[in-house]
């Protein structure tokens, strides 16, 4: 039984198709198994142990090796599976799950077979608070599936469903922190394109190694040491990559770079990328890992939502000094938004003992700009490249760095890899991204340990202007086009100027 996260929260279509994409990602490495999906489930039906591979396929959040029988024979299955599974121990619970019309709910289910354990084996007893084992059974419709562990899986979504990275492996001494920066991207939808120069060979060949057992066809290329910026370019529009991986600070040429730079190691320090390495059962971490440069300057686009004062924490964690910005989309939404984002900016200022700077700017007379004379399925397009302009304005006027944002990979329509290309193509300064790589509900675990998560879940109207039909593949050059319909610079030179600071 193969279930998946975040993929069961998109559209029926998209949806479909990741399903789709997952079950051939299985078919690759699980030769002659039998799969079909049902609602929020994968089965495989196979007649050896596949865990060693199930457990590097991207878009797997876990599995569990099962007996299935008929709803009639789950009585005398579960007693044999008890018998196996309990020796030894002195106390279980029983976690039932239905799907389906059934004349009896699931507590029933489990009193019944509860009882019938105990009568069978009276040295058990049931204890539903710590049980010594856990039993699960899932009951769907006239089939049933008994199983004893849930093994987790990569999480993220399918292999490949967001498009081509490549990974310029460069540096003597990064292998591991090259191999975790791709293993996030993958397990975010990325096919990892690698290359190397000549002299960084040896290093990269153990970098590829490593990737090898969660993208097994991965092949690495070759530049030439001569014009290296050239090379790059050349392999961004040979493999038609819509960006650049890297597992620590890319010195080379980043802000001329046609395509965005992925950090997805930027927010973490030396024990939290170890904990990834084991989880990528990466044994042991013999070079020095090489942390990013965090003593920088960004403009963070602060929102009420979860995922940007996550981004906003770990950076400032990291060392680096914030500037919030804060764009009010009223009359789009409500002042509660606001409201919110401003007790958030407080909160992380006690947190990291830290002023924040802030500034508000108004962006609801942009975004009825673009409402009232561009493409609505492009609107957060328009938004997101207003927004990044705006930040880009108030970053070279504070002397920043760069831009922060809270963006991952694959969550919303703007946050295509595609999308981010179009985005990024609005302004020259990088944008940092420290959640570009992690799962949703990883991110809502950090904000509710460092405290945001109940401030970020407070009510409020949401955006009232986000099309039906968003696109999630943008052209860049319809995009450019529709946003010449509209005096932009005006309006974003307004916004600047009429910004308030707290």
């Amino acid at each position: 039984m193969i279930r998946y996260g975040e993929l069961a929260l998109k559209s029926e279509y998209v949806r479909r198709q990741w399903e789709g994409s997952l079950i051939e990602s299985i078919r690759r490495r699980i030769k002659g198994c039998n799969i079909w999906r049902e609602r929020g489930r994968i089965w495989v039906d196979t007649e050896e142990n596949t865990s060693s591979e199930l457990k590097n396929i991207p878009g797997i959040h876990s599995f569990s090796l099962c007996e299935r029988c008929e709803l009639d024979e789950l009585g005398e299955s579960l007693l044999k599976f008890t018998g196996r599974s309990l020796m030894g121990e002195r106390t279980f619970a029983l976690r039932i799950n239905r799907v389906g019309e059934h004349d009896f709910t699931s507590q029933d289910a489990a009193r019944y077979l509860g009882a019938e354990i105990i009568k069978r084996f009276p040295d058990l007893s049931v204890d539903l608070s710590k049980p010594e084992k856990e039993i699960f059974i899932e009951i769907r419709e006239k089939e049933c599936y008994i199983f004893d562990e849930i093994t987790k899986g990569m999480g993220g979504i399918p292999e490949g469903v967001e498009g081509k990275l490549i990974c310029l492996l460069s540096g003597k001494t990064r292998k591991i922190t090259s191999a975790i920066a791709c293993w996030m991207m993958m397990r975010r939808g990325c096919e990892i394109i690698p290359f190397c120069y000549d002299e960084d060979s040896e290093m990269a060949i153990g970098a590829v190694e490593i990737l090898k057992e969660f993208q097994p066809d991965i092949r690495l290329r070759v530049l030439d040491r001569d014009d290296r910026k050239g090379r790059v370019e050349d392999a961004i529009r040979e493999y038609r990559a819509l960006g650049i991986v890297c597992g620590s600070n890319l010195r080379i040429f980043s802000s001329e770079i046609s395509v965005p730079i992925y950090q997805p190691l930027i927010g973490f320090d030396r024990l939290e990328i170890e904990k990834i390495a084991e989880r990528m059962e990466i044994s042991k971490i013999g070079e020095k890992i090489e942390l990013f440069n965090t003593r920088i300057k960004l403009v963070s686009l602060i929102s009420g939502g979860i995922d940007s004062p996550v981004a906003t924490y770990l950076m400032m964690n990291r060392g680096a000094d914030v500037i919030a910005l804060h764009l009010d989309n009223r009359p789009f939404t409500d002042k509660r938004e606001l409201e919110k984002s401003l007790k958030i900016v407080r909160y992380l200022e006690n947190s990291c003992d830290r002023d924040i700077k802030t500034y508000i700017v108004l962006n609801g007379e942009n975004l009825a700009a673009f409402k009232n004379n561009c493409r609505r399925k492009l609107q957060c397009l328009f938004c997101r490249r207003t927004m990044l302009r705006i930040a880009e304005k108030i970053a070279w006027k504070e002397g920043a760095d760069g831009i922060l944002t809270g963006e991952s990979l694959g969550q919303v329509a703007t946050q295509t890899l595609q999308n981010i290309y179009v985005t990024d193509r609005a302004i020259e300064m990088p944008v940092i991204r420290p959640l570009i790589g992690m799962d949703k509900i990883e991110i809502i675990d950090i904000a509710r340990k460092i405290g945001t998560y109940d401030l970020s879940i407070l009510p409020s109207s949401g955006c009232k202007i986000v099309p039906k039909k968003p696109a999630t593949a943008a052209k860049l050059e319809e995009v450019l086009r529709e946003e010449e319909r509209i005096d932009l610079d005006s309006l974003i030179e307004g916004s600047v100027r009429n910004a308030y600071i707290l």
